[in-house]
C-alpha cells in the first residue's frame, strides 16, 4: 500500500514518540521532519518510510531500542488483559482468531489499548478460517507488536493441537514497539512458544527484498500465510499477487481502511 496523505500524521506522530523516548533533542526532532517531507512520496510504503525515519533517528541519538520500556509495560498489559477473558471464548478456530485480532489494538505513536472484550471479527472471516484450516502442515505467521504475540499464543496452541506446525515469525532487532529476538530472548518468550523464527531484519513490516531462508520457503510453501497488523499489510499487500494471505489486524488509519473497505476501529480478517 502506498502512503496517502492520512499517512504523514501517522508518520509524523511515529518520529515525535521516538524522539521524546530517545532523548527529546528538537535538533533530531527537526532533522526527522525535514527527512520526513523528503521520504514521503507516492511511489513509497509507509513502513519504507518509517524504517528510514527510525535509522536516522538512531543514528542521531545512539538509542539502540527507544521502545524498550513501552514494550514491557505492552507486555504486561496484554498478559493481564488476556487473563481477565478467560473463560470467554470458546475452544474454536474463530475465536482464538477474534482474540488474535484483540492483540493488534495497540501502536504507542497512533494510540490504542486492549479491551476487556473479545471483538466482533469483520470481514473474510470464512474464507480466512477455511484457508488456516487447510490440508497443509506448516503455517507461516507474521507477528507484529509485542502485544499480539500475548494474544497470539491461544492462536498458535490451538494449531499446534490440530496437528500443524506453526512458525512465527518477529523481527531481528528492535522496530518501533515491534516484538523483536532480542525481546524474544530477553523475556524467554520461546519457552511459552519454541516455532520463533527471525525475520533477519529490523524493518516494520515484511518488504518483498526481506524474504529470505525459513521465511522464504515458507512463503513459496503450499500452507497458510497469516499476517498480523497494518504494517505488515502495508508491505506485504505490495506482492501479496504471488500467492494467498490471511490478514488479521485492527483498521487504525483511514488510508488502511480504505485499501480494506472497512471502518477505523473495526477489527477485521481480511483474504487477498
Amino acid at each position: 500500500m502506498k502512503v496517502q496523505e492520512p499517512c504523514r500524521a501517522c508518520l509524523e506522530g511515529l518520529v515525535r514518540k521516538t524522539t521524546a523516548l530517545s532523548g527529546d533533542d528538537p535538533g533530531v526532532l527537526d532533522s526527522s521532519l525535514s527527512l520526513l517531507e523528503d521520504l514521503f512520496d507516492a511511489d513509497a510504503t509507509p513502513p519504507w518510510v518509517a524504517d528510514r525515519l527510525l535509522a536516522h533517528i538512531r543514528r542521531r541519538t545512539g538509542v539502540w531500542d527507544p521502545y524498550a520500556s513501552v514494550k514491557h509495560r505492552e507486555y504486561r498489559e496484554a498478559q493481564a488483559a488476556v487473563r481477565g477473558l478467560c473463560g470467554k471464548t470458546d475452544d474454536c478456530l474463530e475465536d482464538f482468531m477474534r482474540l488474535s485480532a484483540l492483540g493488534n489494538s495497540t501502536d504507542y505513536f497512533t494510540g490504542g489499548t486492549f479491551t476487556g472484550e473479545v471483538p466482533v471479527l469483520e470481514g473474510d472471516v470464512d474464507r480466512a478460517a477455511a484457508a488456516v484450516s487447510g490440508e497443509h502442515g506448516e503455517i507461516l505467521m507474521l507477528g507484529d507488536n509485542i502485544g499480539d504475540f500475548v494474544f497470539d499464543l491461544p492462536l498458535l496452541r490451538f494449531l499446534g493441537r490440530s496437528g500443524r506446525k506453526v512458525f512465527y515469525a518477529v523481527r531481528e532487532h528492535p522496530a518501533q514497539n515491534d516484538l523483536s529476538m532480542e525481546d524474544v530472548r530477553r523475556l524467554g518468550l520461546q519457552d511459552l512458544y519454541p516455532r520463533i523464527i527471525s525475520t533477519g531484519k529490523a524493518n516494520v513490516g515484511l518488504p518483498r527484498e526481506s524474504i529470505a531462508g525459513e521465511i522464504e520457503r515458507l512463503w513459496k510453501g503450499k500452507g497458510p500465510v497469516i499476517a498480523k497488523g497494518m504494517g505488515n499489510f502495508e508491505t506485504i499487500s505490495e506482492f501479496d499477487g504471488e500467492r494467498q494471505v490471511v490478514y488479521i489486524m485492527k483498521v487504525k488509519c483511514p488510508a488502511v481502511a480504505r485499501a480494506v473497505g472497512s471502518d477505523v476501529g473495526t477489527y477485521i480478517a481480511h483474504v487477498r
